[in-house]
């Protein structure tokens, strides 16, 4: 192969083109079979035709169109369908790494022409990445670990999830399951410092960021490759852009391929191998089908002083530097990876009910092995995986909010919903002075059958938020007004929080409610129980 310029790569479906790799562009392009010089100029120079049919006289152009044409029907039909573009692939037993220029195949460097495989891997820009990197290792990943941990997160398993998720997305393409992050913050509470500060970075600089755009902007820019992507700004005010976006997270889980329509009336099938993460503030995800294969996390603001130890820290360990030793980690032990991800999947559904299991576990699955691979490279059985998972302190229940009567994939985003309305705080005033309480101390209080005079004002202070205490249950009004100052910044406002309260265990729709001071809204009742009281 090395004496050739260019690889024949097969007919066209109507068998009037031949496409062909070139050798010195590494490009894909086609010619129309001709006994004439210049298609086959295109090809290789006129000398070396020359040499090959003649011995270094004129060439023979009819015999050379006749070799081209015989290569080509020794290829076949050439498909669209299998040219691969930059990032991570599986082909079948061997690691391919598309760098643009080269590949890398088993961690040897190859020509792109020269790869004998099914597929095409045509030139493009390169990567801004040197595959000679010395990988990251273990006590390096242990201290990004706890750095990240140390950010402030709304559960106390964020963390975990979105490093795994990070993981994952550096060899994206190569992987079954690619589950999707949503990284969701109030306004001011660290969104954009998560994203460009610690995400980016440690993908290496490399993730195709993209901000407010639509689905078919995204897709154009990706094109072949299977780079990880990141879709700021994407809100459920803009309903069309928010539901491409979703499409887009849904088509890359399992990638599915999809047919989409070309300009010369033929379609194309199109199958997208990129992780997808969404970042926003008003980012709900009603459907739960797309909820089961997403993961949210969530940022809370940490005090100045404490902040700026945990900033000093990060900004030490997380760069671009280091993001490119985490992927040639994530590289390398890429077979390890794969293996762990079926068993972290086994152990995860070993946690779940029947129902529940196959989605929760391609997903959690995923990403705890995503997280184990930046701090060990072991190969985990069933066993080692449940130990590890005792150690970081994960479990169904506090990840999904797990409850056994209940849809517990829906249920987490719920339990957080919930936890942001009860440390909610208001003003109070007593007797003894005047302060702050939340409401779920507002709530203790109007539940409570003694001091009469604290009682009703704090069911007044609670009817101002929307929110009541009956004999059974918590009741919060739906209209996103009447709770503006609880969720105004949040990815629940705009009515959003009624929606996700549902989901709580024995949760539902209540009708029409009366709150004091503030009239008769419908509203959402959650039961003591779900509530935690």
């Amino acid at each position: 192969m090395a004496e050739h310029p260019f690889k024949v790569l097969g007919w066209s479906s109507d068998r009037e083109k031949i496409y062909y790799q070139h050798r010195q562009t590494g490009q894909i392009a086609n010619i129309k079979p001709t006994a004439s010089p210049g298609p086959l100029l295109q090809l290789a120079p006129i000398n070396w035709w020359a040499d090959r049919q003649t011995g270094g006289s004129k060439p023979d152009w009819a015999g050379a169109c006749s070799e081209v044409i015989e290569q080509a029907n020794r290829a076949g039909v050439f498909s669209p369908d299998r040219v691969r573009g930059r990032g991570l692939w599986m082909d079948g037993s061997q690691v391919v790494w598309h760098l643009g220029d080269q590949l890398e195949v088993d961690g040897a460097l190859v020509d792109l022409i020269d790869h004998q495989s099914s597929y095409h891997y045509q030139r493009l820009p390169r990567l801004d990445v040197d595959p000679q990197t010395a990988p990251l290792t273990d006590a390096q990943g242990q201290k990004i670990l706890r750095a990240v941990k140390a950010m402030g997160w709304i559960t106390p398993l964020d963390h975990l999830h979105l490093l795994g998720w990070v993981v994952l997305a550096n060899v994206g393409g190569a992987l079954d399951k690619r589950p999707v992050l949503q990284l969701t913050c109030g306004f001011g509470q660290g969104k954009t410092y998560t994203l460009t500060a610690v995400i980016l970075p440690l993908l290496a600089g490399l993730a195709i960021s993209q901000s407010n755009s639509t689905e078919a902007a995204i897709r154009q820019t990706l094109n072949t490759d299977t780079l990880p992507v990141l879709i700021d700004e994407s809100e459920g005010e803009d309903h069309s852009k928010r539901e491409g976006h979703l499409k887009l997270a849904r088509l890359s889980f399992d990638g599915t391929a999809t047919g989409r329509g070309t300009t010369h009336g033929k379609a194309l099938n199109y199958a997208l191998r990129s992780s997808i993460a969404m970042v926003g503030i008003n980012a709900v995800i009603p459907n739960p089908a797309d909820r089961s294969r997403t993961v949210v996390v969530g940022r809370q603001q940490l005090p100045p002083e404490q902040w700026a130890d945990v900033d000093r820290n990060l900004r030490e360990l997380v760069s671009v530097t280091s993001g490119a030793m985490l992927l040639r980690r994530c590289v390398h032990h890429l077979p390890t990876l794969r293996a762990n991800v079926a068993t972290f999947r086994r152990v995860v559904e070993g946690q779940l009910p029947a129902g529940a299991a196959a989605r929760a576990g391609d997903t959690y699955g995923a990403l705890l092995a995503g997280a184990h691979l930046l701090v060990s490279t072991e190969k985990v059985n069933d066993a080692a995986a449940l130990k590890w998972l005792d150690h970081v302190g994960w479990d169904a229940a506090t990840a999904l909010g797990f409850d056994a009567g209940h849809n517990g994939e829906s249920a987490a985003e719920g339990r957080q919903c919930l936890a942001k309305l009860l440390s909610h705080e208001e003003q109070w005033r007593s007797d003894t002075g005047t302060g702050k309480l939340s409401i779920r101390e507002l709530l203790e209080l109007a539940r409570n059958p003694n001091g009469a005079d604290e009682v009703e004002q704090a069911r007044k202070a609670l009817g101002r938020r929307g929110i009541k205490a009956t004999d059974h249950s918590l009741v919060i009004a739906n209209p996103p007004e009447l709770l503006a100052p609880i969720y105004g910044n949040t990815k629940w406002r705009n009515g959003g929080h009624a929606q996700r309260l549902r989901d709580l265990p024995g949760a539902d729709a209540a009708g029409s409610h009366h709150f004091k001071a503030m009239g008769t809204h419908k509203a959402t009742t959650v039961p003591w129980s779900a509530a935690g009281f």
